[in-house]
């Protein structure tokens, strides 16, 4: 198989991502190149990434992690990789994590991605994707079939936590939208894949996500004041892939629900959520990012 680009994008993580390199360093398939987006990491992240021989660093302004993996995927394509296996900067991978992708991709033809099985710190599932139960040409879903002969589950979606998709897909499909900035990139462009060919969790590949919130976001439950604001692109985010998967009348009948929502909270003196949703609906309305192509190799 030709050299796959392992595409790690970083924020202020300095010991986590130490962990995530050792791991990749230890990975049983070696026939890659580690690239980090620093995303304008203000600890000791950059100082450790210019002593590091074998790891091709990107250093940019904070643009999220959606505009991290725009520019790592963007320079893997125009620079020759033939696949990328894209992570954040909290997944630390089991040794034998790429080859068990690499084995998955290549026991079905024309694949979309293949996604790692992942795991949080109590051995628990996360990042669970939605499964893909829709209909073939004869009206039956296949989803058991993959998961019999191969030990693959057929996907619609999937994070960026541990995703491997051949650069012929980026260059058929575009990157990912940059502007998105945080939540919902993955679940856009995975999306936009999955549309257009069949999609994966390898089983036996695994990955430990060690994201400090080891459940499932809750807006309703979050208190900090920081992590509340990426809220605003959460709700932004996914008012726009509605309107672009089902349409005008969906986006403006989700807009009204989300608006009396957002009215609720405030009358109930929860001015603070109330105040990130209302956000997020006004910009949902002008929110319209295009799809942007890498640029053909020569």
């Amino acid at each position: 198989m030709n050299k796959v680009a392992i595409i790690v994008v970083t924020f202020n993580r300095f010991q986590l991502l130490k962990e995530v390199i050792k791991a990749l360093r230890e990975q049983t398939f070696t026939n890659m190149d580690i690239i980090v987006v620093n995303n304008g990491s203000t600890d000791e992240t950059k100082e450790w990434l210019t002593i590091q021989n074998d790891i091709t660093t990107i250093t940019q302004e904070n643009v999220g992690g959606a505009g991290g993996f725009f520019t790592g995927i963007k320079y893997a394509t125009e620079h020759g990789y033939k696949y990328c296996w894209i992570m954040d900067d909290d997944v630390i991978c089991n040794n034998d994590a790429l080859s068990e992708l690499v084995n998955a991709y290549n026991a079905v033809p024309k694949i979309g991605f293949v996604c790692s099985r992942v795991i949080g710190i109590d051995g628990r599932p996360m990042n669970t994707p939605n499964a893909d139960m829709r209909a073939t040409s004869n009206g039956y879903s296949d989803i058991f079939d993959y998961v019999a002969a191969h030990a693959m589950v057929k996907v619609q979606n999937a994070t960026f936590v541990s995703v491997f998709f051949s650069t012929d897909i980026v260059r058929e499909l575009g990157l990912p939208i940059k502007e998105f900035f945080i939540w919902g990139d993955d679940t856009e462009y995975t999306g936009r894949i999955s549309a257009k060919h069949p999609c994966f969790v390898a089983c036996k590949s695994v990955v430990l996500h060690k994201r400090t919130i080891q459940k499932g976001l809750d807006f309703m439950e979050e208190n900090d004041p920081k992590r509340l604001k990426n809220y605003f692109y959460y709700f932004r985010n996914n008012l726009f892939i509605l309107r672009k998967t089902k349409g005008e009348k969906a986006f403006r009948h989700e807009i009204k629900e989300k608006t009396k929502f957002a009215i609720r909270l405030y009358l109930r003196g929860d001015k603070s959520h109330a105040s990130v949703l209302w956000e997020a609906i006004k910009a949902a309305k002008n929110f319209t990012p295009k799809v942007l192509f890498p640029e053909k190799i020569e």
